[in-house]
């Protein structure tokens, strides 16, 4: 995994697919949306577990994106410019902190987006 920065400010994490072995946090417990990386041999089991009813409260939207199959480019925006874009293929994924994302289809792709909620627009 790595960051898109602009300054001090992290716009995205980009997923390159690889992951460490175990349960390991791949961003920061602060952020709105977190994500965990988890690499585990045949036969574990993880403990079942639950989240408890806890009031949140955020003031943006988080989203990420990851590809199952084909090939994707992500712009990544700061503001309404474009700052950077990555190709991303199956296995890969991109989290927008502090930016906004386009996608261009450059091959037939799966995807599957997740956004913290409430989305109301």
């Amino acid at each position: 995994m790595r960051f898109i920065k602009k300054g001090d400010k992290i716009l995205a994490a980009v997923f390159d697919g690889t992951f460490e072995d175990g349960t390991k946090p791949l961003t920061e417990e602060s952020l709105p949306l977190q994500i965990i990386g988890l690499k585990h041999p045949a036969g574990k089991t993880l403990v079942a577990h639950a989240h408890r009813p806890e009031k949140r409260t955020t003031d943006k939207l988080s989203e990420a994106l990851m590809v199952f199959s084909g090939v994707v480019k992500v712009g990544i925006y700061d503001g309404k410019d474009l700052f950077a874009s990555e190709e991303l293929r199956a296995g890969q994924g991109v989290q927008a902190i502090n930016c906004g994302i386009g996608i261009e289809v450059l091959e037939d792709a799966t995807m599957m987006e997740f956004k913290n909620g409430p989305f109301v627009e």
